[in-house]
């Protein structure tokens, strides 16, 4: 929230002429402490006197690049929570694209946006996702908690990004986080890019040597 504070005061004094903050679906969850900081955050763009759109976009659809090596060796996509878990996804240019739109064009000035791709999806959705379209089984796998947060913290992750994120995981699990992909269709002037064709879109860059992470 400091940083928030912070940016929001230089943009006042520096008379910036329309502010769009990047923040998450559904901020209101307390459980969740990530999100409830982006809510202070917004409120403290609703009292100031700032042009401002607010944009609220779900869970990434590129956050399976950081199995993407094992997806591929050995057909499976791990996560820290059940497989049942339903989460709605968002390509992360479709949220580029929407941010430009709101940048460059006028009468989004007081809008607070839900950026949303994709219906809910289990994680065994995603997972028979990846293997329609990579051509090879992939199975879902959770992960215990216990063993994700060694691995966490062997990577480098500290006390509040580990908590914080572990919290995530266990809201993630009993809610999900589930959206409408309506705001997103609206804004962009075409369907959301579906988890199918983002698939499809990075199987093609690897195969062309482009990176994926």
């Amino acid at each position: 929230m400091l940083i928030g504070k912070t940016v929001i005061s230089a943009a006042q004094s520096a008379d910036v002429e329309h502010f769009v903050f990047h923040s998450v679906l559904h901020p209101q969850i307390e459980a969740m402490p990530h999100h409830w900081q982006k809510l202070r955050v917004e409120e403290l763009l609703l009292i100031s006197d700032l042009s401002f759109t607010i944009l609220q976009p779900t869970a990434y659809m590129q956050n399976v690049l950081a199995h993407w090596d094992q997806i591929l060796e050995y057909g499976i996509y791990p996560m820290p929570y059940s497989p049942e878990t339903r989460l709605s996804l968002i390509d992360l240019e479709d949220v580029a694209q929407a941010a430009a739109i709101v940048l460059t064009e006028p009468g989004h000035s007081g809008a607070i946006l839900e950026l949303v791709g994709t219906p809910a999806m289990s994680q065994i959705d995603i997972a028979e996702a990846l293997s329609e379209h990579l051509g090879r089984p992939v199975a879902a796998e959770v992960v215990p908690l216990a063993a994700w947060e060694q691995r966490a913290r062997a990577s480098g992750l500290g006390d509040y990004q580990v908590l914080t994120l572990i919290k995530k995981f266990c809201y993630y699990e009993r809610y999900g986080l589930i959206g409408n992909s309506n705001t997103l269709s609206y804004l962009l002037r075409r369907k959301p890019t579906s988890f199918a064709d983002f698939v499809r879109r990075i199987a093609s860059e690897r195969e062309n040597g482009f990176r994926v992470s």
